[in-house]
């Protein structure tokens, strides 16, 4: 909220990201890389990025950037001995967030992106407009407005921000490695990468954590690609992330996000695997 108010919406659209829908893409997708966040993190960052008048392309290619590539996935391979694939992990995963803002902008879904609430009806009054520069009202005034404000989101957000709560700590780090492992010699391994995908999708890890876990199935010999495959897919998104995304999008521009995660998830475990 105090982004908001210290930067136009003008100055903010036009100056901090540029004009170009592939080149702030990218560096939302940057933006992602270097935020630590769980897929549930990244929502209120979303929600600030879209009332600052963010674009949507940018702002999607962070949504799937900040978790999908991600540091444990990276720390991980660098332990392992993979450093090169972690690089490439990296470099690749910049390269599909960005394109994914992109093509889905372009393809149309941003009809499906819900207005996103106003805080407290004093926004133009700090905010601005698409075509009105607003001034800085100073410390006091936007601490105290930030504060009106994420109030009144939190009282908008409370009864789907319980409902993931509970979903969450139900299922939080809660991965079948027994299951996972004994798929290795009875999967062959393309339908293995699709197998840790669709595991992976409904599960809630956050990044860190992603390392112990991912160790101790290399040690039981599990192989590399299929691990990020389904490392990324439950790190991109989770249950309590959608009930959180669906005050922002409509179910058509959830399913494609979910969409998005999965083939990045298995990309990325294709392209670390011809790395090592």
């Amino acid at each position: 909220m105090l982004l908001q108010q210290r930067f136009s919406l003008q100055n903010t659209s036009k100056g901090l990201l540029g004009s170009s829908d592939w080149i702030t893409s990218f560096v939302a997708s940057v933006g992602g890389v270097l935020t630590p966040f769980c897929s549930c993190s990244t929502i209120p960052v979303l929600s600030g990025m879209l009332k600052a008048g963010v674009g949507f392309a940018p702002s999607f290619a962070f949504l799937v950037a900040s978790p999908v590539v991600n540091e444990g996935v990276f720390i991980l391979l660098f332990i392992a001995g993979y450093p090169t694939a972690g690089l490439i992990f990296i470099a690749v995963g910049l390269v599909l967030t960005s394109a994914a803002g992109v093509l889905v902008d372009r393809t149309g879904f941003g009809r499906y992106l819900s207005t996103t609430p106003q805080a407290a009806g004093a926004t133009a009054q700090y905010v601005g407009s698409s075509t009105e520069t607003s001034k800085w009202p100073g410390w006091r005034p936007a601490n105290r407005f930030a504060w009106l404000a994420a109030k009144q989101e939190l009282r908008g957000i409370a009864p789907h921000l319980v409902i993931a709560l509970l979903i969450g700590g139900a299922i939080y780090s809660a991965v079948p490695s027994e299951i996972l492992a004994n798929l290795t010699d009875r999967v062959p391994l393309p339908l293995l990468y699709l197998l840790c995908a669709l595991i992976g999708l409904p599960l809630y890890i956050s990044p860190i954590p992603v390392i112990p876990i991912g160790l101790a199935l290399i040690e039981r010999g599990f192989p590399i690609g299929p691990l990020v495959t389904f490392l990324v897919a439950a790190i991109g998104t989770s249950p309590p992330e959608i009930v959180l995304l669906l005050r922002m999008f409509r179910i058509p521009l959830v399913l494609v996000h979910i969409l998005v995660v999965m083939i990045s998830a298995l990309i990325l475990g294709w392209v670390t695997a011809l790395a090592l």
